[in-house]
């Protein structure tokens, strides 16, 4: 019942066909279906321990259709069978004029159709029907397959919420989400079948919480479940299991669940044509093609026209159209284990990236910031910005270090954390925004205000090296403490003042490289987690980098330079990144505490199952 109302047929049937035996050369009617359908075509049973033949009796029908029924609830299929033998008169009426069956002779229910135009014919052939011999039921059971209750266990532990949409009745599916490891006890499970008012679903389910059961009953139907969220709860977006779905109740409900800002990921078969329009629907979806492990790609020389048969690559072909909308195609039953792994890529991506912008957003504020301050410095002459170094650290360095930042791997709790809604309220609020311009004016803040001390240091000794006249003629002192305060400097643009300039941007540039350090992971120190072990390629592009400084300054510098400055401003020069990244992981250790109280609420919402208003 619950796969025929897909094609909008409610009525049990049955399937009868007429094959030859082999042995006997005779023909017999063979008939599968639902138990009550073949059940009520028997006048006879078979006795499979005695091989006899005895009369059908109504206990007999009662104990079987009890038993296919009680074998439903326990998620089994049920198909029941049964046989007639054909009559040796109408061989000749089946075969026509030839050894074989010439024609498909198609049973028409005379009784629904009055008017039919093969009610003549087919009034017979409902006699031979309704004549047979009862063989007996079997129940099949399909079980998940082992390797879907440990990544149930992962997406649980991810924080993402594993939900199943099943065709079948809340009884029936009940027990295949218990083999799944489904909780199913409380709030577990909304049926989509709209039900009109005052109707009872039989299949509904009593909600059992430690020892009472809760005769609270969830919303039936689409419908149903939008007004809830709106006056009552947000329950029906923490359910796991859907049941009485169709294709068009699905991707409903799966918009529903966007509406509500959650990022939607689909996994489904793609086999299946009606998937399609649910793929292209959600956020993300993934196809799993469960035919390709049986069929062998078909080639020129194998292929048959008139073969009577699906051809692989037709099945491969009717698979890529419905997955068109998929970011992947898996192949087998058995790929699903990696889903795991391509969530935690996912994040492992999204985060690296995220770190990447931010860091490139930073450095680009700290040179902004290093323009602003070199304006407000304290001495008479204003630092000169080198064009080739600015061109080099905004178009080279910068780019190429978030590149490389990009491609971090990642950390090990990236997995254990709920992610936030995809709320643009909430992502893009006002309480999001002020943590974010505060973490980045406070982490681009020491880059430029840090080295404008050294160029202070460097003006004033290397214009007492350079320009010793000009010192003698028009300062009072040499010390530079005085000679950056000098009026008879106030329009010099002579070598020292292009080389103190060089070496400020110079360390400028050094400290953003130091600072990288910090972004490689958002909320983890750098002395818990090196960033070099997680990106190794970090490293060498560090290196470049200073490989990059080095040669700047040994191009833009004047000769003797270095041997002009006093030994403390090298000290300083090296402790300046140091220092950069010390007050970096301070602000990340502020940023971490909210963060991972953040992490806990996300985390005690995930695993809720009251619903954020309730009761209400």
């Amino acid at each position: 019942l619950e796969e025929s109302r897909r094609w909008d047929m409610l009525r049990s049937d049955s399937t009868s066909i007429i094959v030859q035996d082999r042995r006997s050369k005779a023909y017999q009617l063979l008939t599968v279906g639902d138990a009550r359908v073949v059940a009520g075509f028997c006048q006879e049973a078979w006795q499979g321990e005695s091989s006899t033949i005895l009369p059908f009796s109504p206990s007999d029908k009662k104990s079987i259709l009890d038993t296919s029924d009680n074998w439903r609830l326990g998620d089994l299929d049920v198909a029941a069978f049964s046989y007639s033998p054909v009559p040796h008169t109408w061989e000749q009426r089946l075969l026509g004029t030839g050894k074989r069956l010439s024609q498909r002779v198609y049973l028409i229910d005379n009784a629904t159709i009055p008017d039919s135009p093969h009610s003549a014919t087919t009034s017979e052939d409902w006699s031979l029907v309704k004549n047979q011999i009862f063989l007996g039921v079997l129940g099949s059971l399909v079980t998940p397959r082992k390797e879907i209750e440990n990544i149930l266990e992962v997406f649980s532990e991810a924080g993402v919420r594993f939900v199943y949409f099943s065709p079948r009745n809340m009884r029936r599916t009940k027990e295949l989400a218990l083999q799944m490891g489904i909780d199913v006890a409380w709030n577990c499970a909304i049926s989509l079948r709209p039900l009109d008012e005052g109707e009872d679903d039989p299949h509904r389910m009593t909600s059992t919480y430690a020892d009472w059961d809760v005769n609270a009953k969830l919303p039936h139907g689409i419908d149903a479940v939008r007004q809830h969220l709106e006056e009552v709860d947000n329950v029906p977006l923490l359910v796991s299991l859907f049941t009485d779905v169709t294709k068009d109740s699905t991707q409903e409900m799966l918009k529903t669940f966007q509406e509500y800002s959650d990022t939607v990921m689909v996994m489904g078969l793609s086999h299946l044509p009606r998937n399609a329009g649910i793929f292209a629907s959600v956020d993300l979806a993934v196809g799993t093609d469960v035919l390709s492990e049986s069929l062998d790609m078909c080639s020129e020389s194998v292929f048959k026209p008139n073969a009577d048969k699906l051809l692989p690559c037709e099945v491969a072909f009717v698979s890529s159209i419905s997955s068109h909308s998929c970011l992947f195609n898996l192949k087998g039953a058995a790929s699903t284990s990696h889903m795991p792994f391509i969530i935690a890529q996912g994040r492992s991506a999204l985060n690296a990236a995220t770190s990447a912008g931010t860091f490139v957003i930073t450095g680009c504020l700290s040179f902004s910031l290093y323009v602003l301050l070199c304006v407000c410095t304290p001495a008479t002459t204003v630092p000169y910005i080198p064009p080739v170094g600015s061109v080099l650290y905004l178009q080279v360095v910068l780019p190429w270090i978030g590149i490389v930042i990009a491609m971090s791997d990642p950390d090990g709790q990236s997995m254990q954390r709920v992610p936030p809604k995809n709320d643009k309220a909430i992502v893009f609020g006002r309480k999001e925004g002020k943590r974010f311009y505060l973490n980045a004016v406070l982490k681009a803040l020491p880059p430029a205000l840090l080295p404008q001390l050294l160029y202070l240091i460097a003006f004033g000794e290397l214009i007492s090296a350079f320009e010793p006249e000009l010192v003698a003629s028009s300062c009072t002192s040499s010390s530079w403490v005085q000679l950056i305060r000098c009026d008879a400097l106030w329009e010099y643009s002579g070598p020292a003042r292009t080389s103190a300039s060089s070496l400020v941007l110079a360390e400028m540039v050094l400290c953003v490289l130091a600072s990288s350090s910090s972004f490689i992971y958002r909320s983890i120190p750098v002395w818990e987690e090196q960033p070099w072990k997680g990106n190794h390629a970090w490293l060498y592009s560090l290196a470049l980098g200073i490989l990059f400084v080095t040669i700047f300054l040994v191009v833009t510098l004047e000769d003797g330079t270095f041997t002009s400055l006093p030994w403390y401003f090298s000290v300083l020069a090296l402790l300046m990144p140091l220092m950069c990244i010390s007050f970096n992981e301070a602000v990340k250790f502020y940023d971490s505490k909210l963060e991972k109280r953040a992490v806990m609420l996300r985390r005690l919402q995930f695993e809720t199952r009251l619903g954020m208003w309730s009761p209400k």
